[in-house]
C-alpha cells in the first residue's frame, strides 16, 4: 500500500477515526491530540506516500487517488469497514474526497484548514511552502540552536503562524523533520495543480470545515470559498488562530472532532 499508518487503542471497540496530514509534513503531527482523542476513538494516523515512513513509488497522487488509497489501507490491512475521518489543509481536502467517495463507510469528516476551497487551483509552480522545506532542510542538522534563536524560529514559522512564538521544540521538531524528509512534496503539489475540490459528499455524513482567522496559508477569501465546500457543511472560525489549528489549540481541535463526529444529527 503506498500510505502507512500506526494504530493508537486503548479500548476496542471504539469508532475508528483516520487522521490525514497535509503537504510536507506526516502523522505525527496529531501526537498532541492523541490523548484527548484515545478515549473516545481507535486512531489511524497516516503517512502520505513519501511522507513520514510511507514510501514513495510512482502511484498517483491527486487528492481523490490519496482518498482512495487511505481507505483501501484501513480496510484491507485493519479490516475497519466504517470510519470517522479528520485531516489539516491537504489532507482535509482528502477527508472530503474520502467522503465523497465512500459515503457509505465514511461517518463524519472535520477539514482543519482544508485545501481545495478555491475557485481556480493553484497555477504556481512552486508550492507557498517552499522556502519552509529549504529552511528545514538546513536546519534538521541543528535544531536546538535554530529554535532558541528567535529570527530563525521566525524565518521558518511566521509565514505559517503569528503565535510562531509559542511553538514547542517538539512541534518545531517534527514539522522540520517531516518537511526535510519529505520524497513527495513536490511530486504531491505538481499533482494538485490548477485542481480544486469538486466533489459531492451526502448530507447524510456531518462535515464540519474549520479555518483561523488568520490563517496565512489558505487565506480568506480567494482558498475559503463556501460554496465549493460540501452545501450542508458547519462553517466554523477560530479566532486568533493560523492554518495548523492543532498547534494552536489542541484541546479545541479534539473537541472539534468529537462534536462532529459523536454528536446525533
Amino acid at each position: 500500500m503506498p500510505v502507512t499508518t500506526e494504530v493508537i487503542s486503548r479500548e476496542k471497540n471504539l469508532p475508528a477515526l483516520v487522521l490525514v496530514h497535509g503537504l510536507g509534513s506526516a502523522g505525527n503531527i496529531w501526537k498532541t491530540l492523541h490523548a484527548g482523542l484515545e478515549d473516545s476513538f481507535t486512531i489511524y494516523p497516516v503517512d502520505l506516500p513519501g511522507h513520514g515512513s510511507a514510501p514513495l513509488h510512482d502511484e498517483n497522487l491527486d487528492p481523490q487517488s490519496l482518498a482512495r488509497s487511505i481507505a483501501r489501507t484501513i480496510i484491507e490491512e485493519h479490516g475497519v469497514h466504517d470510519f470517522h475521518v479528520a485531516g489539516n489543509s491537504l489532507g482535509g481536502w482528502i477527508a472530503l474526497e474520502m467522503a465523497a467517495l465512500y459515503p457509505e463507510r465514511v461517518k463524519s469528516v472535520t477539514a482543519l484548514a482544508p485545501a481545495g476551497l478555491w475557485h481556480e487551483g493553484p497555477k504556481q509552480k512552486f508550492p507557498p511552502s517552499l522556502l519552509a522545506r529549504i529552511l528545514a532542510k538546513i536546519s534538521q542538522y541543528f535544531l536546538h540552536i535554530a529554535y532558541h534563536l528567535p529570527p530563525l524560529k521566525a524565518l521558518g514559522y511566521k509565514k505559517i503562524t503569528h503565535l510562531w512564538r509559542e511553538l514547542s521544540f517538539e512541534s518545531c521538531k517534527d514539522s522540520v523533520l517531516a518537511m526535510a524528509r519529505s520524497m513527495g512534496y513536490s511530486p504531491m503539489w505538481k499533482a494538485i495543480r490548477h485542481q480544486k475540490f469538486d466533489s459531492h459528499v451526502s448530507e447524510k455524513i456531518p462535515v464540519s470545515i474549520v479555518f483561523g482567522d488568520y490563517d496565512l496559508t489558505l487565506p480568506h477569501p480567494k482558498a475559503q470559498v463556501r460554496e465549493v465546500a460540501p452545501k450542508h457543511s458547519r462553517w466554523i472560525v477560530v479566532e486568533n488562530c493560523a492554518h495548523v489549528i492543532m498547534w494552536n489549540y489542541p484541546q479545541l481541535t479534539v473537541d472539534l472532532i468529537k462534536r462532529t463526529a459523536l454528536t446525533p444529527q
